[in-house]
């Protein structure tokens, strides 16, 4: 060995090399979720408002009970009772109640939601359904908002004469009834009430929303119920209004 040689070992060399590098992906999905509720003869706290609900209507035809506006009792969550309407020879006598249905959706959607509503069945001749929405501009759909705003329609609106008055969408029947006779109950995937099933966007769109909702949002309407002189008379006439809540 010469004099002053450097001695390279294979522990020094380890020290010097270049780190390498590996990865793995990770990937998974998140399924939408939706968490729905509805009130009839809703609060502005979103509630069910009692027993006890106002019905009006325009002056010169027919009667909803009594002078306008009505109080009508018997009320219970998720039924509307409109009580006993005298129609008129004159015309169509529009009986419209105030904070009819209200909704609220959470959803972890990124494309939002809609809501579609529909009549199980057709009404009976001489009688139709005007939805009137309540938000600042009382038009159709609602974009939902972080609180519910009761009924905007301070002025009953004009009763049905071919279509509802300005604002208004008339409903109308659609689907296949499941459940046929069952009362209602709070939305679920596992829906246990009556409701017609029908393909998505089908009915009138109640609300619109564009973005995920990871707060609830929340929506409300009249419903104003048109009876002409040509409806026959009867006693516990009802229906039954499915809502469809559709992920975008």
């Amino acid at each position: 060995m010469l004099a002053g040689a450097a001695i390279v070992t294979g522990q020094a060399l380890a020290a010097g090399t270049v780190n390498q590098y590996g990865s793995v992906k990770l990937q998974w999905n998140v399924a939408v979720a939706m968490n729905a509720a509805v009130h009839t003869n809703y609060t502005g706290a979103f509630a069910n408002g009692g027993a006890s609900a106002t019905v009006d209507y325009p002056a010169g035809a027919g009667s909803c009970g009594g002078a306008s506006p009505v109080t009508v009792t018997g009320q219970t969550d998720l039924n509307i009772v409109y009580g006993t309407i005298t129609p008129s020879f004159s015309g169509t006598t529009g009986c419209n109640y105030e904070n009819a249905v209200g909704v609220s959706v959470q959803t972890n959607d990124s494309s939002g939601f809609a809501v579609y509503e529909y009549l199980d069945t057709a009404l009976p001749s001489g009688t139709n359904l005007c939805a009137f929405p309540n938000n600042a501009t009382k038009t159709f759909p609602i974009t939902a908002a972080a609180s519910i705003t009761t009924s905007q329609w301070t002025t009953a609106p004009a009763a049905y004469s071919g279509s509802c008055a300005a604002g208004g969408a008339s409903l109308t029947n659609a689907g296949t009834i499941t459940n046929a006779g069952v009362a209602p109950v709070q939305p679920s995937a596992t829906y246990t009430g009556e409701y017609a099933s029908a393909a998505a966007a089908t009915g009138q769109q109640f609300i619109n929303y564009t973005t995920a909702a990871g707060t609830a949002v929340l929506a409300g309407e009249d419903l104003q119920l048109n009876v002409a002189s040509s409806a026959a008379s009867g006693t516990n006439i009802s229906d039954v209004m499915t809502l469809q809540f559709v992920a975008n």
